[in-house]
């Protein structure tokens, strides 16, 4: 008898790993080999016979001739190539390899597992990052399909964590913060777990940060030491032996990192690992303290708190769950292990005033995924019990925790007829439970039994029976005895348990020109069903639908019209995305239904250096054309993008790939065409900006009442949409100025009218100060350190001096006032309050100098 069970895998960066709940298990089983490992490199390599070979075999000869392929998650998607020796694979394809070695050596652990049954794992439910986009996601499904799996399903990394923790814990209901840091991607989620339903508030993340990161930049202080010591080894990776040398240093630092998560100063000794430059011999023997470490990675991993705030964020906006409000911080990811990413959570995330975690929960970090993802796997696909004949299977939805508990599940059948019922027969043939087989789909049949007597010592068989009696098909069934104490298996209710990272648009025509409509919005639960009315605009006698995820092309279909169809005919388009991000799109228009399967889109081309220069210094003119509060906007959001791409030229290509683009997208929404700054989404933001400042305030303003106001912005509305698609570049620019203009005094006027009021003028201060101080922080973290270490040694010192100052003189009294004068007024603390300001703003100031230290003066200029 062979019995199929659905497991789960979580294909990680670094390691990757599985776990499956067996039917009448108490806990979900982890893979381990032969020496108790539970965790598989993510590396194919070739053995010494020239054989492909995946995870532990591949790097035990990382050190050799022919570096094995790793990290190959976080090309995912992308139209690449990589070279193992004289082989090339896509990253989906060493992905298949990974998963199908993985699930081989599963397979081989669990053959002797149950008497009397062959278990075998040919369905799995796969993790994947958060913020993965649409190819990211289809490459991974691609990969289990190479594996020769039936991919059951898709499941975010952080939501099989929370998972496994509540079911783990038993936690009770509640926020969780996710804080998944693997090998070589990042992700944060905010989860609401309520009567055990799972949702997801907010998620963001990086595909490109990670432990991988970390070890580049130990490797990156392990080169400047070895310049120091003489060796020719140089700054950058000029040639294609630099990669290769930065490589195995980044291979010796992983080694060095591991010591250091228990060691404080931790030794390298390692003779002849390559020839530099100049062909001498390279011997590693350095110490590196946990301090020098931290101070290298300082700015990864203030990258990650960013991205905590920003998923807080959307969580604020989309449920009112903040920080204040997160009830445990769930540690996820191998690179949690590092000593200062335990201590950075702890003082951001947790404790009394920051959050109801007293501290952040680690428990089985590099397996937490795994594991939550077979509990998932067990409610997604049943047990199959199959017996000799192919077409009989028979699906448990779960297995009887004690006798007289339901029994519910599938089974196939091959005659069609409309009534069958199934029976539980005793070994001497006596019936104990029959209920009839409802059908669900051509061969399939559900079915509910309500109980089964107790005592049963044998095994009993299914039968299926027709209307009259007669048997139909019949298989022995496979009921091992839960004991008593163990724990039930898992029956999440999981509603939602993906979210939308990126929304999706079709673009439209608006005034004869094109424009992008959004058809679901980032941060959408699926699965979702977007449903829109349209419009012919033209008798060209067919529909062109493009589709686009943000501003990624990802699929156009052209639909054929009747000649003379009329302008104006309704098209009504249904967007169906399930929870694996698959998408399809049916509507009607006219007389004519149509229905498409929209494959998943390709990867963003590779962006050379000379595309990526022509970004930046198009930056460097965007900024230098915004003014007022849409320039400190602007420049909130590229500084650190540029400082990143600076940093990243000479460390690590792929993730200045990834910063290009997100440098690219930001370029875009502030300036779409060369000669149109801003863009028309950020004059609409600051028209939506005056809306809410007028009407939050309520009576009259500069001179006009409610009504004024509301036909006023319904004729800057259109007026923006009018000169937006007519080619007045010039129009445009006076039009972006005016509304612009027409904020900042709204703006200003909204603050002298607070201060009328002495209690509504405090309590406004006293939110805007907290909010601030929170950029500020965020600031302070998310700060770029030089890649130099001598420069760096400047910058660290003082960043950790404006940070402590922000805790104790803003953000404590900040906290303080708030406590005291809940409930009672706050303006006795105007005074305090106003002396807070002038003195953040003095920390600002600091902030912006750190980036100048030690920078000359012009001599004109002193």
């Amino acid at each position: 008898m062979k019995l199929s069970i659905p497991f789960g895998i979580d294909l990680g960066t670094t390691h990757s790993a599985a776990a499956v709940y067996l039917p009448g298990a108490s806990h979900p089983l982890s893979f381990s080999d032969e020496h108790n490992r539970h965790v598989m490199p993510s590396a194919i390599g070739l053995s010494p016979a020239g054989d492909l070979v995946a995870g532990w075999p591949a790097i035990e000869g990382q050190f050799g001739p022919v570096t094995p392929l790793t990290s190959f998650k976080r090309r995912m998607g992308q139209r690449a190539l990589l070279r193992l020796h004289d082989r090339e694979f896509t990253p989906t394809e060493a992905s298949g390899h990974l998963l199908s070695a993985l699930t081989g050596r599963f397979s081989e652990q669990l053959r002797d597992r149950e008497e009397g049954a062959e278990l075998r794992l040919n369905r799995a439910l796969i993790t994947i990052p958060a913020y993965f986009d649409l190819p990211q996601v289809e490459a991974t499904r691609e990969a289990g399909e190479l594996a020769g799996l039936e991919v059951i399903g898709l499941l975010q990394e952080p939501t099989a964590a929370a998972m496994y923790y509540s079911w783990k814990h038993q936690l009770n209901d509640g926020n969780f913060l996710v804080y998944d840091l693997g090998g070589g991607t990042f992700d944060v989620s905010v989860i609401r777990c309520i009567a055990g339903e799972y949702q997801v508030l907010g998620i963001d993340g990086d595909n490109h940060l990670g432990g991988d990161d970390f070890d580049r930049r130990l490797a990156d202080l392990l080169r400047a030491r070895l310049n120091q010591a003489g060796y020719a080894l140089g700054t950058t990776l000029e040639s294609e032996d630099d990669h290769l040398r930065f490589e195995l240093l980044a291979r010796h630092a992983r080694v060095l990192k591991e010591r250091l998560t228990d060691q404080a100063v931790a030794h390298l000794q390692v003779s002849e690992i390559f020839s530099d430059r100049q062909g001498q011999r390279v011997d590693l023997d350095l110490e590196v303290s946990r301090n020098d470490f931290t101070t290298s990675i300082s700015d990864l991993l203030q990258g990650t708190l960013a991205a905590c705030q920003r998923a807080l964020h959307q969580s604020q906006e989309q449920a009112a769950v903040g920080l204040a409000d997160i009830d445990y911080v769930l540690m996820v990811g191998g690179s949690t292990y590092v000593p200062a990413v335990q201590e950075a959570i702890a003082a951001a995330l947790c404790g009394p005033g920051i959050s109801r975690a007293t501290a952040p929960l680690s428990d089985e970090p590099e397996m937490c995924v795994a594991l939550g993802a077979a509990l998932h796997a067990a409610t997604l696909g049943r047990v199959r019990i199959e017996g000799e004949r192919a077409d009989i299977a028979l699906e448990l939805e779960d297995l009887p925790a004690a006798p007289g508990d339901p029994l519910s599940g599938q089974m196939e059948l091959s005659p069609e007829k409309d009534a069958h019922a199934l029976e539980l027969h005793a070994p001497g043939g006596e019936v104990l439970a029959r209920a009839p087989l409802r059908r669900h789909a051509p061969g399939q049949w559900n079915f509910f039994l309500p109980g089964y007597p107790g005592g049963l010592s044998e095994r009993p068989r299914a039968v299926a029976v027709d209307a009259s009696g007669t048997p139909v098909a019949s298989l022995t069934m496979w009921l091992p005895m839960r004991a008593a104490e163990s724990l039930p298996a898992p029956a999440p209710t999981l509603s939602n348990p993906a979210v939308l990272s990126k929304a999706i648009f079709l673009e439209v025509v608006e005034n004869g020109h094109p424009s992008r409509h959004m058809l679901v919005p980032r941060g959408a639960h699926l699965p979702t069903r977007a449903t829109h009315r349209l419009l012919t605009a033209d008798r060209s006698a067919a529909v062109v639908l493009r589709l686009f995820q943000e501003r990624l092309p990802i699929h156009t279909l052209v639909l054929p019209l009747p000649e003379h169809t009329p302008v104006g005919t309704p098209l009504t388009l249904d967007l169906d995305v399930d929870e694996a991000l698959r998408m399809s799109a049916r509507g009607t228009i006219g007389p004519q239904d149509f229905w498409v399967r929209i494959d998943p889109p390709q990867a963003p081309a590779h962006l050379d250096w000379p595309t990526i220069e022509a970004l930046l210094m198009r930056a460097d003119q965007v900024g230098a054309r915004l003014w007022g509060f849409e320039a400190e906007r602007f420049a909130d959001r590229v500084i650190p993008l540029v400082a990143g791409i600076e940093a990243a030229v000479h460390q690590d290509p792929v993730r200045l790939q990834a910063l290009a683009h997100r440098l690219r997208g930001l370029l875009d929404d502030f300036a779409p065409r060369p000669t149109r700054v801003p863009g028309l989404t950020r004059v609409e933001a600051t028209l939506n900006a005056i809306r809410r400042a007028v009407f939050r305030r309520g009576g009259t303003l500069q001179g006009l009442n409610q009504d004024d106001w509301r036909a006023r912005l319904e004729t800057l509305q259109a007026e923006v949409r009018r000169v937006w698609h007519e080619d007045d570049d010039r129009a445009w620019g006076q039009l972006a100025d005016r509304i612009q203009a027409i904020y900042e005094t709204v703006a200003q006027d909204d603050s002298r009218f607070l201060r009328t009021n002495p209690e509504a003028y405090a309590r406004r201060v006293h939110e805007v100060l907290k909010l601030r101080a929170a950029r500020l922080r965020q600031e302070i973290r998310e700060f770029t350190r030089s890649p130099d270490p001598d420069e760096r040694a400047l910058q660290e010192p003082e960043l950790l001096d404006i940070d402590a100052a922000l805790a104790a003189d803003i953000q404590a009294p900040l906290q303080s006032i708030g406590e005291t004068a809940n409930g009672a007024p706050m303006a006795r603390h105007q005074e305090e309050l106003e002396q807070l300001s002038l003195r953040l703003e003095q920390l600002d100031d600091r902030l912006q100098r750190v980036r100048t230290l030690g920078l000359l003066k012009r001599a004109e200029d002193a």
